[in-house]
């Protein structure tokens, strides 16, 4: 099977990126050929692996043209595989340009959209562009069941639909707390306090504004505890400056956060959430919304207490632990679900490592990348054979049915 995927790809530092590194790592093992379609600041790679990495647009204002043409050079493909951001492909019509031109070059096209987009959203051309990139699709993938209903209640033809977690990764680093040294020093010792490290890219909706309020709340109840920053910005004009107005305000008040302050390479995050106590993720959501976190999977694949707000991208662990979790923006509900945890560590830790460890096998990025591969499979087979008229979800009750209120 020949599959070109659309996607940013190591170095280029998102979220994005690193999800379709861990992906490809597995499917490279059940595909003949793998073109990864990149940013231009990634080198041309050529890999024993049978993945080639060609560099073609930049992320957020990309050039369709130059991107179709380089993409065709290499056509035909069984599979083109686009990972979707807004971020990344932008909020303009000219994808669906793109979009139709691809699908001359490919039996198959499908799109993972990383940030399904709500009814409820106010943005009335994102929800007209989501759904006419669906209708232009072979198969869209979905990282939660709550997307997958949502875009069936927008009227999506559910075959087309398919929910695929996010991959987990298997964090295998020891616990140890040198890896804190460089952004501490020596003036604590790592072993008498409790870490909470906070990992990700720094933007308003990882709750980066509320940070001085929680540090202070949890100072003041648990003195032995420290907090680390582990991410960089991500964001830009307003947002930015109100980001780093936040983090100065933190440096100012509270002797108890430290930044790391640069971009953490995977093996460097993992080692930080391997040394931690606890995990805090006091996330916001922008409205209509319904994504999944990737930064939650790498935090759930080292089996350690998270502290979790209940937004959409983080209700595969708060359905699993909802004492750990709270609203967003609740401080009391966050202090309570602190308390509990320093009180109960121990019987807490075994109790979510007991729980996670087979969520973590099940989305083990070696299960995400079959599923891909076998639903590939299923759609081209299905290509081939006459599909009834879709119905929507409005009007797939039966005639002789009575509405029952």
């Amino acid at each position: 099977m020949k599959v070109a995927i659309i996607s940013t790809f190591p170095p280029y530092e998102c979220g994005i990126a690193e999800y379709c590194h861990f992906l490809i790592n597995k499917m490279q093992e059940r595909t003949d050929s793998l073109y990864i379609f990149a940013p231009h600041n990634c080198l041309p790679q050529a890999s024993k692996r049978r993945i080639k990495v060609i560099p073609c647009f930049r992320p957020g204002a990309p050039d369709y043209s130059q991107m179709i043409e380089t993409i065709a050079f290499n056509a035909p493909y069984d599979v083109i595989h686009i990972q979707h951001e807004y971020a990344i492909f932008g909020k303009e019509k000219a994808i669906l340009d793109f979009l139709h031109r691809a699908q001359k070059l490919s039996q198959l096209l499908c799109i993972t959209l990383h940030t399904p987009i709500h009814s409820l959203h106010p943005d009335q051309s994102l929800r007209t562009l989501q759904k006419e990139m669906i209708e232009l699709a072979d198969g869209i993938f979905v990282h939660s069941s709550l997307a997958e209903y949502e875009l069936w209640q927008q009227g999506s033809d559910l075959r087309k639909i398919f929910m695929v977690p996010h991959g987990t990764y298997i964090n295998r680093f020891r616990k140890n707390r040198d890896v804190f040294k460089f952004i501490i020093g020596a003036k604590i010792d790592l072993n008498k306090v409790f870490v909470v490290v906070i990992p990700g890219f720094l933007r308003w909706d990882k709750g980066i504004t509320d940070l001085l309020n929680i540090a202070q709340a949890i100072s003041y109840e648990f003195p032995d505890t420290i907090i680390i920053v582990a991410g960089k910005f991500q964001a830009s004009d307003s947002e930015l400056k109100l980001l780093q107005q936040s983090v100065a305000e933190v440096s100012k008040n509270s002797e108890k956060v430290y930044f790391a302050r640069n971009f953490l390479d995977r093996k460097e995050l993992l080692r930080y959430l391997a040394a931690a106590d606890a995990i805090l993720l006091p996330y916001k959501e922008w409205p209509g919304h319904v994504g999944v976190s990737g930064v939650l999977h790498l935090a759930m694949g080292s089996l350690k207490p998270i502290l979790a707000s209940r937004v959409p991208r983080l209700v595969e662990y708060t359905e699993f632990f909802p004492e750990l979790s709270f609203a967003p923006g609740d401080l009391d509900g966050l202090m309570s679900a602190f308390c509990l945890l320093r009180e109960n560590y121990t019987s807490i830790s075994r109790k979510i490592k007991r729980l996670l460890v087979p969520f973590v096998l099940k989305t083990s990025w070696t299960v995400t990348a079959e599923k891909h591969i076998d639903i590939y499979r299923q759609l081209m087979k299905r290509k081939y054979l006459p599909l009834q008229p879709h119905r929507t979800a409005q009007s797939q009750r039966p005639a002789h049915c009575k509405r029952v209120v």
